[in-house]
Order: C-alpha cells, then sequence, then structure tokens
C-alpha cells in the first residue's frame, strides 16, 4: 500500500512523521512519499519536494514566492497520479493543501486532512472544499469537531501531538531557573525577523531592571542558527541559543516571549507563564484585521475560552510593553496565569495523538481495498 503525506513547514513535518511511524506498525510494508522535512525523511519518506519550501504565511508573502509553490504543486500532483497511493494524508498549509484536495478528489484518492485549516477564524467559505474532496478531517483541537459536523463533515478529535512529543519532560519536571526568560519568536523567517528584535530589546530592559536575568532563544526546528546572528546584536551576551532538548530548556525557564501558534501550547503544556507576540507585513495584518474574526490571536487563549496570555498585537508589539509583561509574570500575575493553563493541559486530552491518527488513516487504507 502507498500514502501521499503533504506537510508544511517544521511543525508539519515533525506530527506528520510521528503519524507515519504509527502508521508503518499498524500497515507492515506501507510505501509513504510526498512532502516532508528531516523527520518524514528520517521515517523513511520518499520527497518529492520539502517541508520548507511551504514556510510561507501572509498574502504579501505568498505572492513572492508563487512561482516556485506553483511548481510544487504540479510536481506533486503528477507525482500522485502516477503512483496512485491508497490514501492522501494533507497536514496544515491549506493554501497548497486544499487545492491538491480538489486534484486527488477528482482522480479518485481518499483524502484526510490533518491539523485542519483555521477555518473558525477566517476564510470559512474553504469548508465547503473540504465538504467536497476531504473524506476526514483529523482535529487536534478539541473546539474543531464541533465545527466541521455543524457544516456535515466527517471529523474526529485525535487530540494534539505536542502532548505525545512533551510527555517525558512533563511526566519529570526540572527545576526552573528564576532568572530565565524563554524566547520564541516562531518557525517561520519572516516571524522570526519580525518579532525577534523586540524580544531582544525587551530581554536587555528586563536585565537592566532585574540583574542576573537571561534568556534563553529556542531555535525552532528548520531554522537555521547561523541566520540569526545578524539580529542578536548587543543582546547576544544575555542570551543563550538553544537549539537541541529544546523542550527540557523551555521548562526550565520561568517565563516566555512567545509568537502566537503552536509553541502557545508548547508553553501550556509545560506549565510556562507567557506572553504573546503577533505581528505581520502591514498589508497583511490589514487585510487580516477584516478577514479574521476569533477572540483572540494565541492557540493557548482560544483552547482556554478566555484570555489568559497578554496578546500584543502589531503596534503594541514594542520592547517596553514585553518587558513589563514579562516582569510581571515573575509575580502573582505568572502564578494567575498557571492556573488557567491547567485548564489548556486538560482540555487537550491524554497523549497517543499520532497513534489516533495512524489509526483513522490505517481504517481509510482499509476503505480503499
Amino acid at each position: 500500500m502507498k500514502v501521499l503525506i503533504v506537510a508544511g513547514e517544521a511543525s508539519g513535518d515533525l506530527h506528520a512523521a510521528n503519524l507515519l511511524k504509527a502508521l508503518t506498525v499498524m500497515v507492515p510494508g506501507l510505501e509513504a512519499f510526498g512532502v516532508g522535512g528531516e523527520r518524514l525523511r528520517g521515517e523513511g519518506l520518499v520527497c518529492v519536494g520539502r517541508s520548507e519550501e511551504l514556510s510561507v504565511m501572509g498574502l504579501a508573502e505568498v505572492l513572492r514566492h508563487l512561482p516556485r509553490l506553483l511548481r510544487m504543486a504540479r510536481r506533486v500532483r503528477r507525482s500522485a497520479l502516477d503512483r496512485r497511493p491508497e490514501v492522501a494524508v494533507l497536514v496544515d498549509s491549506p493554501d497548497f493543501n486544499l487545492p491538491l484536495a480538489k486534484h486527488l478528489h477528482r482522480a479518485g484518492i481518499p483524502v484526510a486532512i490533518y491539523i485542519s485549516p483555521q477555518l473558525w477564524a477566517w476564510r470559512s467559505g474553504r469548508v465547503k472544499r473540504i465538504r467536497r474532496d476531504v473524506r476526514r478531517v483529523l482535529c487536534i483541537l478539541p473546539f474543531e469537531v464541533g465545527f466541521y459536523q455543524h457544516h456535515g463533515i466527517a471529523a474526529e478529535y485525535v487530540g494534539h501531538p505536542l502532548v505525545d512529543e512533551l510527555e517525558p519532560v512533563m511526566a519529570v519536571p526540572g527545576a526552573r531557573d528564576g532568572r530565565a526568560v524563554a524566547l520564541l519568536p516562531g518557525s517561520r523567517w519572516h516571524e522570526v525577523s519580525a518579532l525577534l528584535p523586540g524580544m531582544l530589546q525587551a530581554l536587555g530592559l528586563l536585565a537592566a531592571r532585574r540583574p542576573g536575568t537571561r534568556g534563553r532563544l529556542i531555535v525552532a526546528p528548520g531554522l537555521e542558527p547561523a541566520k540569526l546572528l545578524p539580529l542578536l546584536g548587543p543582546a547576544r551576551d544575555l542570551l543563550d541559543t538553544v537549539t537541541t532538548d529544546r523542550h527540557r530548556a523551555l521548562a526550565g525557564c520561568s517565563a516566555a516571549m512567545v509568537a502566537s501558534g503552536t509553541a502557545t501550547l508548547e508553553c501550556a503544556l509545560l506549565d510556562l507563564p507567557m506572553v504573546v507576540g503577533y505581528r505581520l507585513h502591514g498589508l497583511t495584518y490589514a487585510l487580516a484585521r477584516r478577514l479574521i474574526d476569533v477572540p483572540h490571536v494565541a492557540l493557548a487563549n482560544l483552547v482556554a475560552g478566555e484570555r489568559l496570555a497578554t496578546e500584543l498585537v502589531q503596534d503594541a508589539f514594542t520592547p517596553d510593553r514585553l518587558a513589563a509583561e514579562v516582569e510581571r509574570l515573575f509575580g502573582e500575575g505568572g502564578e494567575q496565569q498557571r492556573r488557567g493553563l491547567a485548564r489548556v493541559r486538560e482540555r487537550l486530552g491524554p497523549p497517543g495523538a499520532s497513534a489516533r491518527a495512524a489509526a483513522a488513516v490505517a481504517a481509510l487504507l482499509g476503505e480503499g481495498e
């Protein structure tokens, strides 16, 4: 049997790799091909494209890379038609994967979406395409299932794969360094270049107010540490750059400055109080304000259903505001946020997401026999 997997960016590559690892145990001899990164390749995926090529977000950014993305789309479609997989698993990257799902559906290839598009946040009209082209949606956020079922789409909550990834650290938490502040500026270069300079300036302010304060720059998988060096400036003397054992290093901090998105769930699972930053290209942000309809930008806040972590969006994302919010987290503000983060962990549920997602894909493989 053959499975097509298409995963965008580092987190999609990681979660898809864990799914593939579980799936190959359930389906011996399975052949996997598609778009992946280092982790998927390590699990045996034969790549016709690289995840890093899909790590593009925002209208202005996508337009700049559109010719390359279109070439990759044609390459993946040709490969799917040549190899005829029994099922396709499309992970994240909806602007690439939803058009691909249409072509796969027309070719008679069943499609499962893992890590669904955030249709509940914006461009909800895309739900019609999913109802037409997708056999099943495997949700990783608990509130997504109701949205899809309301629109007549088969969906199930398999759990969040981060719970699996972080379980060893959650089970044996280490000591926290009361002087350490984590910096998580994102997994895409345009996020990092927009957020990291402000975080570093805030770190400098904190170090002046609280002598001994140090930052831990948690480098996302897929980012080259050497590429970050020009951004560090004078703050490099206050900074430790972390590229291995990331979660253990993160768990050892006492507060975090973090890009909105999945990293906020990492902090929540590790019981780490945070302040959340969000900044886009000016044109992209102007459009987003018109299109996005959610009360929060941080996933941890969305899962909680309330504003647990302060969100500093666009012009509010300043070094002074960041430093002030982090300083508050070292006191009662941090303890108050931790009480809310416990509810986030409860709602995300137990480990086993990758195995449950793999079982759902294996069931689709069986339907194709």
